[in-house]
């Protein structure tokens, strides 16, 4: 009798993501995962309970892909490095479209705090104060998973209006003549979002550097 092929887990997820890449997820089985492998459905149940594991080792997987974005020095600018970090997430989001809904619900949570940490760490040595973090952090997250998503959904970047004489002639000529590729729209998007923080955070600042001392 001829040996059975052993399979390893990190080769099913490949497969599997493999599959989503390529039909998408309502394609995906445990059979056909089991079919790139050459074996049995039931062999992936030694490595997996059920396929939500196999699809939050997809999620898992996407994310490993993200290429590591170094700390910034102490005189870089934090916000330019978080835009940095966050358009690695969204590209790589992005060569996987079909699996973007799957990262945003299987996010591997322990991935995602620790990371969080380490941001923190970065973003408290560059004079963001404590309470600004995780709202800054937790909002950067949300608005990169979502303009993934818009993509990956087919959304456009920056949405036409269907009765345009509804609108001042001024707006509808800057949506025609104005550069909205996804990566100006997004990079844009989020260092408006970081300026007003930063602009916040001076205010703070100000007011208490102007409290009368005791």
């Amino acid at each position: 009798m001829g040996r059975k092929p052993l399979i390893a887990r990190e080769d099913a997820v490949a497969a599997a993501l493999e599959i989503i890449d390529t039909d998408g997820p309502g394609a995906l089985s445990l059979e056909r995962v089991a079919g790139r492998l050459g074996v049995k459905a039931p062999s992936l149940y030694n490595h997996f309970s059920d396929k939500a594991e196999i699809l939050a080792e997809v999620a898992r997987a996407v994310l490993l892909e993200v290429p590591v974005v170094p700390d910034p020095a102490a005189t870089d600018d934090w916000k330019s490095w978080l835009v940095e970090a966050s358009t690695a997430v969204r590209h790589t989001l992005l060569t996987h479209q079909r699996a973007a809904p799957i990262v945003v619900e299987y996010f591997p949570r322990g991935m995602l705090e620790r990371l969080y940490a380490e941001y923190c760490r970065i973003l408290g040595e560059h004079g963001v104060p404590p309470r600004f973090q995780m709202f800054i952090l937790e909002a950067v997250h949300r608005m990169t998973i979502g303009s993934a998503v818009c993509v990956a959904t087919g959304r456009p970047e920056m949405a036409t209006p269907s009765n345009p004489a509804a609108f001042d002639t001024d707006v509808v000529d800057a949506l025609h003549t104005g550069d909205w590729s996804g990566d100006r729209f997004f990079t844009g998007m989020l260092h408006a979002f970081l300026d007003g923080i930063e602009v916040q955070i001076g205010r703070e600042s100000m007011a208490g550097q102007a409290l009368p001392q005791h």
